[in-house]
């Protein structure tokens, strides 16, 4: 048909890529790009609130609780006579406390105080049950009627030690172990045959304590 009405010749729509297909292919960002324009407008905020982007910065270990040490008293001489020092340990073991003794004496806490024990020093404590004469077990006349300790101090050194450095070691384990240890015997290894100083209690150096101190029994 070559009249007026007869229809145009249009070209056929594609059915495979219409209008609508290339509009919304047109619309589509890549993904990269999509995250290159996120990062430049977290900068661009950044920016403009004066805060500049900065690298991961080491502040240091994070805090943790603090350690509480135990304290104790020790016995060191002033003038010549026993004047209590409170001194941090890790535990309140008899072996620790006769540490802390010796060394406190090297290092005291506070100016005036000394040692009798600097030249000593300490090998070992051994606790052993406390036994009457005969070698029976002791038992302490209370409620509890409870069996006590002997607390053997193994020293090394030359030389005789003491009464002072005797009253120094009994009262420290004393004071802080009277529940436990009835007695302290010292015992001096070597140089020389092992010697021992007998069975000690603190109440017998009551002579020697400071003005004002009072000695645990």
């Amino acid at each position: 048909m070559n009249g007026p009405d007869a229809p145009a010749n249009r070209p056929v729509p594609s059915r495979t890529r219409g209008p609508a297909a290339s509009r919304a292919t047109a619309g589509r960002t890549p993904p990269a790009a999509l995250a290159l324009a996120r990062l430049l407008a977290v900068l661009l905020v950044l920016g403009g609130c004066g805060i500049s982007p900065t690298d991961v910065q080491d502040h240091g270990r994070p805090p943790v609780i603090s350690y509480s040490p135990t304290w104790v008293t020790v016995y060191l001489l002033k003038d010549g006579r026993l004047e209590p020092a409170r001194i941090p340990v890790a535990s309140d073991s008899a072996k620790n406390i006769v540490d802390t003794l010796f060394r406190a004496g090297r290092q005291p806490p506070k100016p005036g105080l000394t040692s009798a024990l600097n030249d000593f020093s300490h090998y070992d404590t051994k606790t052993t049950r406390y036994t009457d004469s005969a070698g029976n077990p002791d038992k302490r006349s209370d409620p509890d009627d409870s069996l006590g300790y002997r607390l053997n101090v193994i020293i090394t050194g030359d030389g005789e030690i003491s009464e002072a450095g005797l009253a120094q070691i009994t009262c420290t384990i004393r004071q802080n172990k009277q529940e436990s240890i009835w007695s302290v015997e010292v015992t001096r290894l070597f140089p020389g045959a092992p010697k021992s100083m007998g069975d000690r209690t603190c109440f017998e150096y009551r002579g020697l304590a400071a003005p004002g101190v009072r000695l645990p029994p």
